[in-house]
């Protein structure tokens, strides 16, 4: 009868333990559903294993980002004042918390003080047993949850590893959450600034317009013939402006669409997306393969016009700009040369950002050209290459080399040889 009394009191004994963590987890996981501060839903998670787990001591280490060989305290419960600002940095693979990093698993250290994991200033504090779950983000161990006590003879047994565990995994969780939040928030503040800085480019010409035409309408017997030509003359070149941007910014929202595939000629195709530029006088164009291609030729038009617009915008004077094409490997290749340098270092990745102008851009656009051009780029299969030489640069579109049907790309390779 009495081992029939305790048999029962240690089973009633583990199901209110078992429900006492599934409230505790139950209120950690409804912060991270609702989105709670970050810090806030940590705590809960030391304090909860605290209370349920019954250690004197408990903290949530977290890879530093900006030394990913450390590890700092998040969140902690217990830890002795005089102690703390020495464990609140240490190296990944010291204690058992670090060690759970390391090796991303489950650690146990039921006698510490013999223990080579031991952190030396718990060992001279008495430290008795502690125990670390790994913390992750996306599959990667970023931290640990630690429990430690200071009780002679503290074991832990199954379930209380079990309740660590399901504990560094709500750890996880909030972690996962406050990253998508975040970037969440992020885009937001990105998508502000963007109609921030449209707006502000839509309004300038516009404001142009508006007000040539006001003075012309009010004050048409009044002003002299030659400056009403002037003045029709700004409004046209800012109403270019704005159809030009308003173009660009259409061209973006269309580089997330499916391209449609078509045949091309591809000197016609160039010469087409030249127009306009070969009459400034600036631009020198090279031999261009004779072969036909099927791709999105919008999208190749725009990419080769926000190239040489790109390259207006970072010359000078009387600097020529060099077109030239070929096609091999399986490529084709257009590539826009002009005089200049790029910084040394310069991280090229950069160009291709939106708003990012680049070092020494004389134009006034927003910035969105680059970043543009590259997703259309993606649209047809290819990408932007940045070279730099002799005092050049030079962006290269390339993108697979696909014949139209009924014609053998190996052909069309070996003519344009």
């Amino acid at each position: 009868m009495d081992e029939y009394e305790e048999a029962s009191g240690t089973l009633i004994e583990n199901l209110l333990q078992r429900q006492r963590l599934f409230e505790r987890l139950a209120r950690i996981q409804r912060s991270i559903s609702h989105h709670a501060p970050l810090q806030e839903v940590l705590d809960a998670i030391t304090a909860g294993a605290c209370e349920l787990l019954g250690d004197e001591v408990v903290g949530l280490r977290l890879i530093d980002e900006d030394d990913p060989s450390h590890c700092i305290i998040a969140s902690s419960c217990g830890v002795k004042a005089s102690i703390f600002d020495s464990l609140r940095r240490s190296k990944v693979g010291d204690g058992a918390g670090g060690l759970a990093i390391l090796e991303d698993r489950l650690v146990v250290l039921d006698d510490y003080a013999t223990s080579s994991a031991g952190l030396p200033i718990f060992v001279e504090d008495g430290l008795v047993a502690a125990m670390a779950a790994p913390v992750h983000e996306e599959g990667t161990p970023v931290g640990s949850l630690v429990v430690a006590s200071y009780a002679p003879g503290r074991r832990y047994s199954h379930t209380e590893r079990e309740v660590l565990l399901a504990f560094a995994q709500h750890a996880s969780l909030a972690l996962g959450d406050a990253r998508l939040v975040e970037a969440m928030r992020e885009a937001q503040r990105s998508k502000e600034m963007f109609f921030a800085i449209v707006s502000h480019e839509l309004k300038t010409p516009l404001a142009a317009i508006v007000g040539n035409l006001h003075t012309l309408i009010k004050n048409q017997h009044k002003i002299d013939p030659a400056l009403q030509r002037e003045m029709m003359s700004t409004a046209r070149e800012r109403a270019q402006e704005l159809s030009g941007l308003i173009n660009r910014i259409l061209a973006g929202a269309r580089a997330e669409l499916a391209s449609a595939k078509q045949d091309a000629f591809l000197p016609d195709l160039i010469d087409d997306a030249a127009k306009g530029f070969k009459e400034s006088g600036a631009l020198t164009m090279a031999s261009v393969p004779e072969i036909l291609v099927s791709v999105d030729r919008q999208a190749v038009r725009e990419v080769i016009g926000i190239l040489l617009e790109n390259a207006l915008s970072h010359s000078v004077g009387e600097d020529e700009i060099f077109l030239e094409a070929s096609a091999g490997n399986g490529q084709v290749c257009v590539g826009v040369r002009n005089t200049g340098s790029l910084p040394k270092d310069f991280d090229t990745g950069r160009l291709f950002a939106a708003f990012e102008k680049g070092p020494d851009a004389m134009s006034d656009g927003v910035g969105l050209g680059l970043y543009i051009a590259s997703r259309l780029a993606q649209s047809i299969g290819g990408k932007i290459d940045v070279r730099t030489a002799d005092e050049s640069v030079e962006f290269v579109l390339n993108w697979p080399l696909e014949a139209p049907a009924g014609t053998d790309t190996r052909d069309d390779e070996m003519s344009a040889r």
